[in-house]
């Protein structure tokens, strides 16, 4: 548990768990940039997008994965940045997130 604990703190330290507030309807979703893309991670229900979560929380190997207390240690000390979106983006971007991939980039020109 301690690495996972280290590996939290450097990830809340670095500004990498962010609040995605969408806007008109107020969803939230909570999003830690990790080593290898962006996860989502739903507090309350004890659940993160992560190959880690999927290979070895729910098979009983780790109680947890470090996104996951990030998160709970983010909104703690309230220490998170928060992104504004618009509802529009809402599905794609959870699309992404639930495949750990890195978030669209947008066009310039």
């Amino acid at each position: 548990m301690t690495s996972i604990l280290v590996e939290a703190e450097n990830a809340v330290r670095a500004g990498r768990v962010k609040l995605h507030v969408f806007k008109p309807s107020g969803r939230r979703r909570w999003v830690v940039v990790g080593k290898h893309g962006e996860y989502l991670v739903l507090p309350e229900a004890g659940y993160c997008s992560c190959p880690d979560f999927f290979f070895r929380v729910m098979s009983g190997e780790k109680p947890t994965c470090y996104h996951l207390v990030a998160v709970k240690l983010a909104i703690e000390r309230n220490q998170f940045k928060t992104v504004e979106k618009y509802d529009a983006e809402h599905d794609q971007l959870m699309e992404c997130w639930l495949k750990g991939e890195a978030l669209p980039k947008k066009d310039d020109s």
